[in-house]
């Protein structure tokens, strides 16, 4: 499948270079700090309340982990070569995600330690931890289909960070809006927020709506990266 060998390239280009592992330090960084604070401050063994801040903070990571993606393409004018060769946009695009994707869940993994202190201190609820996971793994990748759209519109890496970042935060701000607002726009930010449905997995609910909105988000970014490589091949 050339899907999977595109996947096994760009993996590579990953764990051969020093960037994932410093993104990747980064995030078990953070997290760590904002766990080991919340039990020294609450003396609680929970870690679904710590979770929360997991979004905000690969907010952060996700452009950069996804800027150089089609970028050195264009930079070094490997882009022609590799769509000149018998494999679809279609095909590049999801080889692409599927390998920042698998950073991501590495990330993630990490994180069980966590969870592992907690079982060993308390009696934590294992249902809502599961579903914190399973919402930022579905944001996560909402974050990084955004990522992948941007990188696909510049061959400068800081200009797609700066265009991932934005749209990113964007959609935080409308998020944090919401309550000025009444009656239907209300109800627009609602449907289009990016944040609101992570509230149900928090509180242990794995909404069928919320899944479907998750992965129909990451579908669309995904389109417009292919749509945007057809336009610019097209010229």
């Amino acid at each position: 499948m050339k899907t999977w060998v595109i996947f096994k390239r760009e993996l590579r280009g990953y764990f051969y270079s020093p960037q994932a592992y410093i993104l990747m330090g980064f995030f078990i960084l953070l997290t760590g700090f904002f766990f080991s604070d919340y039990i020294i401050n609450t003396r609680y063994p929970s870690i679904q309340y710590v979770m929360s801040s997991w979004p905000m903070i690969f907010l952060f990571i996700a452009p950069i982990l996804t800027m150089k993606l089609f970028t050195e393409e264009r930079k070094y004018g490997t882009e022609k070569l590799v769509f000149s060769s018998p494999v679809s946009v279609t095909e590049v695009v999801l080889g692409k995600f599927f390998s920042v994707c698998v950073v991501y869940l590495a990330s993630l993994i990490l994180t069980l330690t966590h969870v592992i202190i907690v079982f060993i201190i308390g009696n934590p609820d294992l249902g809502r931890i599961f579903t914190a996971y399973i919402g930022n793994i579905l944001l996560g990748f909402s974050f990084l289909s955004v990522g992948l759209f941007a990188s696909s519109l510049s061959e400068n890496q800081i200009i797609a960070a700066i265009i991932s970042f934005g749209l990113l935060i964007f959609f935080w701000v409308i998020d944090i809006l919401q309550d000025i607002f009444t009656g239907i726009p209300h109800k627009i930010i609602q449907i289009i927020s990016l944040f609101e449905p992570y509230a149900g997995f928090q509180n242990g609910f794995i909404s069928l709506s919320s899944v479907v909105y998750y992965i129909s988000f990451t579908g669309i970014f995904l389109f417009l990266t292919v749509r945007v490589i057809k336009s610019r091949w097209l010229q």
